[in-house]
């Protein structure tokens, strides 16, 4: 029996997903997916985040556009490296701590429409564009009392960062 059987379970039901595997490759449990048409890793991992018990979610979810299989079929975990998982947009479960970033994740999941927030979400990622940035930063500097710049929050790479950069303003 696979130790990911509740997120094999729903991600082989899942109406976005063509193909999948999860793995483990080195410290980290991976779910790779490849889409019936389009999907984003943030949606498969809210859709998991949701469905699956904590302790059984993979740390990272990342679409690929196919899965590296050998001459009889078998998916080659080995040959989806560190380097394919980072510079794939994929996404992890990490939920906010601190409390600034917790207040953040509220105001990003009203603003961006989102489910969850994790702690390493990237803005853009998530869907934000100069429209939602507008709403986010109103609401953000006008909670916390800063000043936070539209450039700032484009330059920053996740919620954890913009986190640090308001604590160090307020």
């Amino acid at each position: 029996m696979s130790e990911f059987k509740a997120v094999e379970s729903l991600l082989d039901g899942h109406p976005d997903v063509a193909e999948f595997a999860v793995f483990r490759t080195g410290t980290r449990s991976v779910a790779a997916v490849t889409p019936v048409l389009h999907c984003n890793a943030v949606d498969i991992r809210d859709d998991l985040w949701e469905s699956v018990p904590a302790e059984e979610l993979p740390d990272l979810v990342v679409v690929l556009p196919e899965l590296p299989r050998d001459a009889e079929g078998r998916v080659l975990a080995e040959r989806i490296d560190a380097g394919t998982l980072e510079d794939s947009g994929a996404c992890g479960f990490t939920p906010p701590r601190e409390p600034t970033e917790i207040a953040l994740a509220e105001i990003w999941s009203e603003v961006l429409g989102r489910r969850r927030v994790a702690a390493d979400d990237n803005f853009l990622d998530l869907g934000g564009d100069s429209m939602t940035a507008t709403l986010l930063l109103d609401s953000t500097n006008e909670r916390f009392g800063v000043s936070l710049s539209f450039d700032e929050l484009l330059s920053l790479p996740s919620l954890r960062a913009v986190a640090e950069v308001v604590d160090k303003q307020s």
